[in-house]
């Protein structure tokens, strides 16, 4: 009896850890209900990503119907959400998105976010160095300039850049920064007024408040 119970015990013990380890590693499924579970999950992170786009409301209400219906078909099937969206949901909302915005919205939103990205680094640094006339110098240039093609080529592949992301980027614009000061030196080629800084973050303002609301809203959603 003793014996039994031990075991019992350990089993159980067991299942406890099993679970607590699957609840814990990212993506996991409860169990119980996998399949919803997991189809839920790409739901949620489908919406997430198309909300941070400025997807509107009615062709994003669609977008989740379609692609839920896919699922449930999938699950009909006996295969797994993984089947539909690939190893990668976040890749697979971004072309979703990219299929069904239209080219001129996608350019006009770029041109927008990429100056005012640009602008939000030189605030930084205007505040950094405290200076209201902001020295650019060939170094300062190569940086910028990586962040810019990194943010464009990540914000076009994912929807975002995450702060992994933006650490990689940063490290290899400081490299190209390091090359830059070594082929063309330190001096400073003009100096940029506060003022200017603030113009370019002007045209991505809007877009800026609107991903702010957007990811807001869809965090509960994807917890």
């Amino acid at each position: 009896m003793t014996q039994q119970t031990t075991n019992e015990t350990t089993t159980s013990g067991d299942v406890t850890a099993g679970e607590a380890a699957r609840e814990s590693a990212p993506g996991a499924v409860p169990e119980g209900l996998p399949g919803e579970a997991e189809r839920a999950r790409v739901l949620a992170v489908c919406r997430s990503n198309w909300e941070y786009r400025g997807i509107d409301d009615a062709s994003l209400r669609e977008m989740l119907a379609e692609l839920s219906a896919h699922l449930e078909e999938a699950a009909a099937a006996g295969r797994s959400p993984r089947d539909v969206v690939g190893a990668d949901v976040q890749t697979f909302a971004a072309d979703w998105a990219r299929a069904r915005t239209p080219l001129h919205l996608r350019v006009l939103r770029m041109a927008a976010l990429i100056p005012f990205v640009l602008g939000a680094l030189l605030l930084l640094t205007h505040l950094i160095d405290w200076t209201l006339a902001l020295p650019i110098e060939a170094p300062r240039m190569a940086f910028y300039a990586v962040i810019l093609a990194g943010t464009v080529a990540l914000e076009l592949r994912r929807g975002s850049l995450g702060f992994v992301r933006w650490l990689f980027v940063g490290l290899i614009g400081v490299g190209f920064a390091q090359l830059a000061s070594w082929l063309a030196g330190d001096d400073t080629l003009f100096h940029l007024p506060v003022w200017a800084t603030l113009l370019l973050m002007l045209p991505g303002l809007p877009y800026a408040y609107a991903d702010t609301r957007a990811r807001k809203t869809a965090a509960p959603a994807a917890e």
